[in-house]
């Protein structure tokens, strides 16, 4: 993604300037922050007047909007990272009825319309009535008391949502789901509960953090047990795989890549060298695809949730938790620098996305 920020300076300046990459992040108490990753300087700090959690951000496409889910699943809020601007805001619950998104929020490749599935609760004077849950299609130029423009059904237990090229959304539920969100029309693009592999469990997926668009990739990690035979009465492994949708071609991948020796709580692919994985939570772990090796393991600080890369491969940046975001450089692992969000507030189960300016 690519933003092109107009500053006083870069009026006058003789020479334009060059693409940096910008990380997003919130934390408590409620702020949105914008570091320049290679600088390691904070250059916007934005109050979200809302609660931050669970500070699950998407961008859009030329990088300027950063939207997320708050008030502790409820709503959606958009800003400009540019001026700290509200440019969008839709309050999901109404009288009686509580909506939640877990995780689930997408933005167009176009940039005009925003996608979220929403899980209804009717709250009775004696009982809470669960609802089906649906997909939401708000268009992103809504303002700020923000309605819906259509509704379909959605899967049940819907979390991470990505935008394809082609105008298609992909949720991660049961299975991996591609949606038609003109239609509602929904089909399997990856078997999860659904999948056919007879010598394996079925797959655990955490499914929470949305990176990766920067690959144009839609990528989430599985566990599951591989046994012997297909009686499934003795284990041979326990094994960490990936599974991967090319959001330019709509192309999909599924794929073991290593034993279960510690845990990862995400994950991601080096842009510049495609075959490399790095996960992470109390350790940083680079994987390599092609041979199914680990490359090298390092012990963390304390755990870390999110994870993303540089847009030039040189560098992972490591965030949620804590206040920090540690960077690590990606041929030796060493830890190279960090960036602490100002307020000394945690956060949590925020994103840490990147975008390229110029």
């Amino acid at each position: 993604m690519r933003l092109a920020i107009l500053t006083a300076a870069a009026l006058v300046a003789a020479v334009p300037a060059a693409a940096r990459d910008l990380l997003i992040t919130i934390a408590r108490p409620g702020n949105l922050y914008v570091f320049d990753a290679k600088a390691r300087e904070l250059i916007a700090d934005c109050d979200l007047g809302a609660n931050p959690s669970p500070g699950v951000i998407q961008m859009s496409q030329d990088g300027r909007i950063a939207y997320a889910l708050v008030n502790r699943w409820e709503d959606v809020v958009g800003i400009d990272i540019q001026t700290c601007e509200r440019v969008f805001f839709a309050r999901q619950s109404e009288e009686g009825i509580k909506r939640r998104s877990i995780g689930s929020l997408a933005v167009s490749v176009d940039g005009t319309e925003i996608y979220t599935v929403r899980n209804p609760v009717r709250h009775l004077i004696d009982r809470y009535e669960v609802m089906e849950p649906e997909l939401a299609v708000y268009k992103t130029d809504a303002g700020l008391e923000a309605q819906p423009d259509r509704m379909f059904p959605a899967p049940r237990r819907s979390t991470l949502m990505a935008a394809g090229d082609g105008g298609e959304i992909y949720i991660a539920g049961h299975d991996v789901y591609r949606v038609d969100p003109q239609t509602g029309a929904i089909e399997v693009a990856i078997p999860n509960r659904s999948w056919d592999r007879p010598t394996y469990s079925g797959p655990d997926v955490l499914a929470f953090w949305p990176q990766g668009a920067q690959n144009d990739q839609f990528m989430l990690l599985y566990t599951a047990a591989v046994f012997t035979d297909e009686t499934q009465s003795e284990m041979a492994d326990f094994v960490w795989g990936q599974q991967t949708v090319n959001l330019a071609t709509g192309e999909t991948e599924i794929a073991d890549f290593a034993s279960f020796e510690v845990l990862m709580f995400s994950g991601i692919r080096n842009p510049q060298a495609p075959n490399e994985l790095y996960g992470v939570y109390t350790q940083l772990s680079k994987h390599d695809l092609a041979t199914n090796e680990l490359i090298k393991r390092v012990d963390l600080p304390h755990t870390y949730y999110a994870i993303n890369i540089a847009s030039d491969g040189s560098e992972v940046y490591v965030g949620g938790t804590n206040d920090d975001i540690g960077v690590y450089d990606t041929q030796t692992l060493e830890r190279i620098g960090e960036m602490r969000v100002p307020s000394g507030g945690d956060m949590g189960t925020s994103t840490v996305q990147l975008v390229t300016v110029e």
